[in-house]
């Protein structure tokens, strides 16, 4: 059997690769069956249809269980991993290597992706069940890997009546997208791992990654989820920045004196030294509102009726009003220490049409757990702006190999 906890896969000429993707490459080779596995994954959701045999060695069964419901973890999907790779290889030892590295094994990167692609919470258990060749055909029970149960809390929240005597009815979730019914026929883009190259791939993953964690921590932690959620956008956008645009341009834009100076000292091979050195920095801001706008999905089907709770959905509004001020509270947040706004935490609240909010209610001015903000400061709120995550993510992935 493979050790899937070694995730960097064998020493070869090609490019190394995560094993979920080296995995398919070795069943689409033809690569021996060396044994299956079982793995649950726990989620808050109802999850309908199933996926057995369309995504290569990976296959995504229906668990049914009952009761669900949003704060109510359990294992809707088990996946079933038949596995074609070699067996125990010994990586290099004599130099630090994090090519690969995003702190999970090959199940958890199949949950991360399957978060993503179906907009849930999703986390993987141990293995569960094991199929060795020559051994009982009924499989093994596995617990040595066992994982616990992950848990997620639910807020309450109030109701709001204004003056006018509109009552705005509250939603107790945070990411109410995330609940409910949610479907395996969103697992499609599934079918161009084996497309994509290596470091496409990782990039993946680890934007799939903050995704996943966002998801986990929104109802108790919401500003934990703020920064989880710009980092997956980030994570994507250094990837997608790194083919597309050269580190000197990005250097002489983001930092034009900085390049000059370079210049005059050592000429253009010192100009493109540093930028090399520096290019996952050049820019920050830049890099995230780019890659954001590039990859925005369409505005949402329903949307309320209400000025005051949608936001302009246009790029030049989304970058000059949302995005820029998202990511100057991200800044804050992580080198400050001050959270994001309290009022952006909060459920999305119904209007007439019970269609949800974008933005945070607020009349003349917002004042909450010892912070006060200006209409203007409170430009979006978490559901909101998950669903343009989610979907640049989407987006973005499906450009990288979805069309096959």
């Amino acid at each position: 059997m493979v050790d899937t906890n070694d995730n960097s896969g064998p020493a070869t000429d090609e490019q190394p690769k995560l094993l979920s993707q080296l995995n398919w490459h070795a069943a689409n080779a033809g690569g021996a069956l060396r044994g299956i596995s079982e793995y649950p994954l726990y989620s808050d959701t109802h999850i309908v249809g199933e996926r057995p045999d369309e995504f290569g060695p990976y296959a995504f069964l229906n668990a049914v269980p009952l009761p669900d419901g949003p704060g109510n973890v359990n294992a809707p999907i088990v996946v079933r991993v038949s596995l074609h790779l070699d067996t125990h290889h010994l990586p290099n030892m004599s130099q630090r290597d994090e090519s690969l590295y995003h702190g999970g094994l090959l199940i958890d990167e199949l949950a991360a992706l399957i978060s993503l692609c179906v907009g849930a919470r999703m986390r993987a258990g141990g293995e569960s069940r094991r199929f060795e060749p020559g051994k009982d055909p009924l499989g093994r029970p596995a617990a040595w890997n066992d994982r616990p149960k992950p848990s997620v809390g639910v807020r309450l929240a109030p109701i709001i009546k204004l003056k006018t005597g509109v009552v705005l009815r509250s939603n107790n979730i945070v990411l109410p997208a995330a609940v409910g019914t949610h479907s395996l026929d969103e697992l499609d883009l599934l079918s161009c791992i084996p497309r994509l190259s290596s470091k496409q791939y990782v990039s993946l993953i680890r934007a799939a990654n903050h995704y996943q964690d966002a998801l986990w921590v929104a109802e108790s932690e919401p500003n934990l989820a703020w920064l989880m959620l710009v980092s997956a956008l980030e994570t994507a956008a250094n990837e997608f920045t790194s083919e597309n645009g050269a580190p000197v341009e990005r250097l002489r834009y983001s930092i034009p004196e900085l390049a000059s100076v370079l210049e005059e000292a050592g000429g253009p091979k010192l100009v493109a030294r540093v930028a090399d050195l520096i290019q996952h920095s050049l820019g920050a801001t830049k890099k995230f509102i780019d890659f954001t706008l590039n990859f925005l999905p369409t505005a949402p089907a329903m949307r309320p009726k209400e000025e005051y709770l949608r936001i302009k959905w246009d790029k030049d509004s989304l970058k000059k009003h949302v995005l820029r001020k998202v990511y100057a509270y991200r800044s804050r947040a992580l080198h400050g220490g001050i959270p994001f706004p309290a009022p952006m935490f909060e459920p999305p609240y119904a209007g007439v049409d019970f269609q949800l909010s974008e933005k945070p209610l607020t009349g003349l001015a917002s004042h909450s757990h010892g912070g006060t903000w200006m209409p203007e400061d409170l430009p979006i709120n978490l559901h909101c702006f998950h669903y343009i995550v989610r979907g640049a993510l989407m987006n973005w992935w499906h450009s990288m190999g979805g069309d096959g």
